[in-house]
């Protein structure tokens, strides 16, 4: 590739290429697990953390409190997570991943992972840490930015619930 061909827009569509596919993965993996996107998003923050509180889990996925109560019922009933007592907190539970549904979410991220792995060890040390660098920094701008993004969102959100009454109403 020339550097033209490495500018940072063809950089910008390889990562925007790359989300996309992995939200297809993600959407197929839900279905051939029968779960619904945010279910399979709700295991896979898990998977990635170990273990989170409610409250954790839906900031994360911009769930309401009564929202992330109905997602964790569902997965509990499922068998999917379990909760378990905060281990500092005593007033608050834990949430984690059960091993069975993360092993069989293991068996369809196992491929992508083993061509991913393949595709790292065909560079040399020196192009790997380039690589690191930069996609260290694209998560961060990435979360970043998802951040901002979800709080603009929430006080969009809070502006039109804060709207002032009907005074018709209070005469």
């Amino acid at each position: 590739m020339t550097s033209i061909e490495l500018s940072p827009e063809r950089l910008r569509d390889f990562q925007q290429r790359k989300s996309l596919a992995t939200e297809r993965h993600r959407a197929a993996m839900a279905r051939l697990l029968g779960l619904s996107d945010k279910e399979m998003a709700a295991i896979l923050l898990l998977a990635r953390s170990g273990h989170l509180t409610p409250g954790q889990l839906g900031s994360l996925l911009s769930l309401t409190s009564g929202g992330v109560t109905a997602l964790t019922q569902r997965l509990e009933r499922a068998g999917h997570i379990r909760r378990q007592p905060h281990p500092v907190d005593g007033r608050s539970t834990v949430l984690s991943a059960t091993p069975t549904i993360l092993e069989r979410a293991r068996t369809y991220m196992t491929p992508l992972v083993n061509e991913l792995d393949s595709a790292a060890a065909r560079l040399t040390l020196a192009e790997r840490e380039t690589v690191g660098r930069f996609l260290e920094e694209i998560a961060v701008v990435s979360e970043r930015q998802s951040a901002a993004l979800t709080e603009a969102a929430r006080q969009a959100e809070a502006d039109q619930v804060a709207a002032a009454p009907d005074p018709g109403l209070w005469a």
